[in-house]
């Protein structure tokens, strides 16, 4: 890992994982805190979808390493979801992508050429949204970048980047997102959580997520420090807990039966564990993402999750 002894870096300009297989690593160091779940007892290799697209009602598909790599669309993974599409099959965008509201979001699939439609997107944002509604009333406060919107939420909040003060005067904290969060702000929350404990909720259970340059260090890795340091165990939202997927599928026309959805994504314990643990059907995707370099078919035997399917791309 990383020191901790530049205060002033931003988490989201390290390379705090080196590879594929320190995040793997870390992961499965984490493991206590992941849902449990049931796999097949071997998978099936493939190049692509295209001979799985109708043994599949559904597909899931996971964003950053999947559909693109940081804000660069993979090639002809559109072409592939519009394939999949034609086929009369849905489709779901289902990402644990918090940092934007979930407008945004959709405007940058558009731009990077993919038809999806605004309901066709399930974030991790938008199942901590849902669950604010349950929530009591409190005074929030957000880890987020100066001047984000953060209106969405529904919920009396402050911006943490705005207002350093209010650590210790709210009631709760919210995460978004790693963007412009300095050790300094980490520091912060941490000694505010360990004078007085509050209620911590991670939009985004990721540690990591592939951009063009190396891994972003990505909200997880904060509730992991949490636990480490502050003795606070955060509740998160979005791969591999059951909300998103919940979501997800009460999403889809009719009754689907959950063993004909197939979530597609690129990290086994996020995309395929919590899609397992849901009941669905999973490919892992290796040519691009977390698994991309990765010995991927150790990795499935060393943590014993088994995705269904094995794939270069979609």
């Amino acid at each position: 890992m990383c020191s901790d002894s530049v205060v002033d870096s931003l988490f989201s300009e390290q390379q705090i994982f080196d590879d594929g297989n320190h995040l793997l690593d870390t992961y499965e160091s984490q493991r206590s805190t992941l849902p449990s779940a049931t796999y097949p007892p071997s998978y099936e290799r493939g190049t692509d979808l295209e001979s799985l697209t109708y043994r599949y009602d559904a597909f899931f598909f996971d964003a950053f390493g999947v559909l693109n790599v940081g804000d660069t669309a993979i090639e002809g993974a559109a072409k592939r979801v519009a394939a999949v599409r034609k086929a009369g099959r849905q489709v779901r965008i289902v990402s644990n992508a918090a940092s934007v509201p979930l407008p945004l979001l959709h405007a940058k699939y558009l731009r990077l050429g993919f038809d999806f439609a605004l309901d066709e997107i399930v974030s991790s944002r938008l199942t901590l949204i849902h669950h604010l509604k349950s929530e009591p009333a409190r005074h929030w406060g957000v880890a987020a970048p100066a001047g984000a919107d953060i209106s969405d939420l529904g919920v009396e909040a402050t911006n943490l980047a705005e207002y350093p003060d209010a650590f210790d005067r709210v009631e709760g904290f919210i995460v978004l997102t790693t963007t412009a969060w300095t050790h300094a702000q980490q520091q912060l929350l941490e000694e505010a959580l360990q004078t007085r404990p509050r209620p911590v909720l991670l939009a985004n259970p990721d540690l990591a997520a592939p951009r063009e340059n190396g891994f972003s260090v990505e909200p997880g890795e904060i509730g992991r420090r949490l636990r480490e340091h502050a003795n606070v165990a955060p509740q998160a939202f979005g791969k591999p807990f059951p909300l998103i997927f919940d979501m997800a599928v009460n999403s889809l026309p009719g009754a689907t039966i959950p063993r004909r959805v197939l979530m597609i994504g690129d990290t086994l314990h996020t995309d395929v564990l919590g899609g397992s643990s849901a009941g669905l059907s999973t490919a892992l995707v290796t040519a691009n993402g977390a698994s991309s370099g990765l010995d991927w078919d150790k990795a499935i035997r060393d943590t014993g999750i088994v995705p269904h399917h094995v794939l270069d791309h979609i």
